[in-house]
């Protein structure tokens, strides 16, 4: 038996790079448009709608499931409790994750995404 090695992790902590290459698919609108509702407003789906996003997938290959555990995302499905799954669309390679609280900036990402999830709950409470 020969050796085989194991593919290392490509490993991001900017989380927005991260989701520009896997294609994350976050807009609201675009998600319901492929009959998909998400649970969150950043286009996530609880672990109970895992089977419904598993099939969306095997119907169109052109799309892949990005899991966040507590402290990463990973570019592909990963079973269990506690999860939230995005749709991707871009570079489906499972050996990419994404550690965003390492990144020194991590608090200013964050309070920017705070910032945009406010201004889409105006829009919503608007009705634009």
């Amino acid at each position: 038996m020969g050796a085989t090695a194991k593919p290392s992790p490509d490993l991001y902590t900017d989380g927005v790079a991260f989701a520009e290459r896997t294609g994350e698919v976050n807009d609201w609108h675009e998600l319901l448009g492929l009959g998909l509702e998400p649970d969150t407003v950043a286009g996530g789906f609880y672990c109970e709608k895992a089977d419904k996003l598993l099939n969306f997938v095997q119907r169109d290959p052109a799309y892949h499931i990005i899991t966040f555990l507590e402290d990463r995302y990973m570019n592909r499905f990963v079973t269990g409790q506690r999860r939230i799954y995005f749709l991707a669309d871009g570079d489906a390679d499972p050996n990419l994750v994404c550690y965003p609280f390492q990144a020194l900036d991590w608090h200013l990402v964050f309070e920017d995404t705070i910032g945009k999830t406010f201004a889409m709950l105006k829009d919503i409470k608007n009705r634009r």
